[in-house]
């Protein structure tokens, strides 16, 4: 049962390498890329949190930020997400983040019913305490409209048509949040799939042994298959020290843009270029992202217990004993080029609009190139380190 209420918030308007097929790319802004939904509600709330500690040491630490309502049904993980953004916002203030601050904020997400435009929401709300647990002050809500930033921070599968009306698209939103919708397993392969309706697309967690201090070879790595929990929630085991790499599959006659988060983090939180959003993925193509991007040389692998070696990683909380591997999608095109037949018309949903991106080669160096994106057309999540046993395939190329 969602809440109704009014939110301050921001509705979002808006050559292959190696031939795996994949290319990083950067939505575009003229001049340069809009600052995320995410990313605008948190300097918000930023801005509050300063008036608090300006006089107060201008110290704070960033706690938790916990799922609420249906987000805790769906097993949630996307508080370290919220928190990331707020922790930056925060520098960027002026405002030092340290876990020995005398003052603590955290706060809760929940999908709400934004009674001014009537579509579903994700709430975020904050309070600053002392350490003995003292509230100090109850900050204003923000509220997150962007569908990929919900599929995100929730950890959703879910689907929705091109062909579907704004008051179907809600509807599907709606019953994604309300009951769990299973994504198809089928092998190694996770496909998104909602009420009969699927997406040519899907992904797969390659995982590889612990490599100690040894640099992660893709060639050690093996597929691993998921199970669905009693709940229907898609999960696999990666035990701690593993690494492991998302490939992700794109069986549409067009490109496709891929948005692909861990618990609610983008893939470039933690990159050295804060322009990087996305990656193309060629018409029938698949491709590997080895792991968080740091620069057109680098990348830290994706490693449980970690999310990244650097600084601001290790300011972040992490309590949950689970993490989500989610991955959005929508269709990109050539930037000169017409989009797909079935792109609906930017101008019949509010949510979400055309972009202009720039993407290049998962190589060592990176050229870019341009395509156009479309709207959001669903999600896959699968979460892992449950208790149950992982399901080794026999080796094949990445």
């Amino acid at each position: 049962m969602k809440h109704e209420l009014t939110l301050s918030g921001s509705v979002s308007h808006p050559r292959p390498a190696l031939g795996l097929g994949l290319l990083i790319a950067a939505i575009l802004a003229l001049p340069a890329r809009a600052a995320s939904d995410l990313d605008k509600e948190m300097a918000e709330l930023a801005k509050q949190v300063e008036g608090v500690v300006k006089d107060r040491g201008n110290v704070i630490q960033v706690g938790d930020f916990v799922a609420k309502g249906n987000a805790a049904r769906q097993a949630a993980t996307g508080g370290t997400a919220i928190a990331k953004a707020l922790l930056d916002q925060l520098t960027k203030r002026g405002v030092n983040v340290s876990r020995t601050a005398e003052l603590l904020v955290s706060g809760e997400f929940r999908d709400v019913t934004d009674k001014d435009s009537k579509t579903t929401a994700l709430q975020i709300k904050a309070k600053i305490e002392d350490r003995r647990g003292e509230p100090v002050v109850e900050l204003d809500s923000r509220g997150l409209f962007s569908l990929t930033t919900i599929a995100a921070l929730v950890g959703l599968t879910t689907v929705t048509p091109p062909a579907a009306s704004q008051e179907q698209a809600e509807k599907r939103l709606d019953q994604a949040l309300d009951k769990i919708q299973s994504p198809r397993l089928a092998g190694t392969r996770i496909t998104p799939v909602q009420d009969g309706a699927t997406l040519p697309y899907s992904i797969e967690i390659l995982v590889g042994p612990d490599p100690g201090q040894a640099k992660p070879d893709l060639k050690n790595y093996a597929p691993r298959a998921a199970t669905l929990d009693q709940d229907g929630l898609a999960f696999l085991t990666i035990r701690r020290g593993e690494v492991y790499a998302v490939k992700v599959n794109n069986d549409s006659k067009f490109d496709a843009a891929v948005t692909l988060t861990i618990d609610g983090l983008s893939m470039y939180s933690f990159s050295d270029n804060k322009n990087y959003e996305v990656v193309f993925v060629y018409a029938g193509k698949s491709g590997v992202i080895p792991g968080w991007h740091r620069t057109k040389d680098v990348s830290d692998s994706f490693q449980v217990a970690e999310y990244a070696k650097s600084a601001v990683a290790k300011l972040l909380p992490s309590s949950s004993t689970f993490g989500t591997i989610t991955a959005s999608f929508k269709a990109a095109w050539p930037k000169d080029a017409q989009p797909p037949a079935d792109e609906p018309d930017p101008k019949r949903n509010t949510r979400s609009a055309d972009a202009t991106a720039r993407g290049n080669p998962i190589d060592a160096k990176y050229v870019e190139e341009t395509r156009n994106v479309g709207q959001f057309r669903g999600s896959v999540s699968v979460r892992y380190n449950k208790a149950v046993d992982p399901a080794d395939l026999p080796k094949q190329n990445p």
